[in-house]
């Protein structure tokens, strides 16, 4: 007879964990609005709406609360990253290599890709603007702190790990550089568009931009 084992219970989070979640998540908003310097024990908590005690008792250096707000901000977006290139690996997945060198295959995927990278961005740029302003925030502190300096680089890492899995299906030879141009070209217009209001947000610009980028990775005529 098979066992069939039964799931793992989810485990609920404390209300301990839950209100040092909180602090973290308010630490978030408080350094996209107002930078670091003006993020402090007592602005956060005000935006969390919480007691200033609360906030001192699970993080007492503000360092270090800032600190984890940036690592927290990053695994947001590396996690949102990943999934949003899931559905094109499982889609290269199915053609053998042979197939990805026929022009007519490339020119589909080329289109294929143009859409789902650029729904991405837009999709960034409307829903996720707090946590791309922090990861640029993250980016431009790092000559006065080593750790965030470490921790920019593993964020980069860890947000080009995708783009190089995805170029070496077109040229595994210039996949590293090949990446390198895309990731620098994705945060560019992300950060480009998060400082204007949504409703001049030219998404046919940004379809444009990413389509000559992909069509030139894949090696296909526009």
């Amino acid at each position: 007879m098979t066992v069939v084992a039964s799931p793992r219970p989810v485990r609920r989070r404390t209300k301990g964990e839950q209100t040092r979640n909180q602090i973290l998540h308010a630490a978030i908003e408080v350094l996209a609005t107002q930078g670091i310097k003006a993020t402090t024990h007592r602005a956060i908590a005000n935006h969390a709406q919480l007691q200033l005690s609360l906030t001192t008792y699970y993080f007492k250096d503000i360092q270090e609360l800032i600190h984890q707000a940036f690592i927290l901000n990053c695994a947001q977006i590396t996690t949102r990253a990943n999934t949003a290139w899931l559905p094109a690996f499982e889609m290269l997945a199915k053609y053998k290599k042979a197939q990805l060198k026929k022009l007519a295959i490339r020119a589909e995927l080329a289109e294929l890709l143009t859409t789902m990278a650029t729904q991405y961005l837009i999709d960034n740029i409307q829903n996720n603007a707090v946590e791309l302003a922090v990861k640029r925030l993250l980016f431009t502190e790092i000559q006065s702190s080593p750790q965030l300096r470490e921790l920019a680089n593993s964020h980069r890492d860890a947000l080009l790990a995708p783009c190089i899995q995805l170029c070496h299906y077109f040229n595994q030879e210039t996949a590293d550089i090949d990446a390198d141009i895309m990731l620098t070209l994705f945060s560019q217009i992300e950060y480009r568009n998060i400082v204007i209001p949504q409703q001049d947000v030219d998404n046919s610009a940004i379809y444009a931009m990413v389509k000559r980028l992909i069509y030139w990775l894949l090696q296909v005529k526009q």
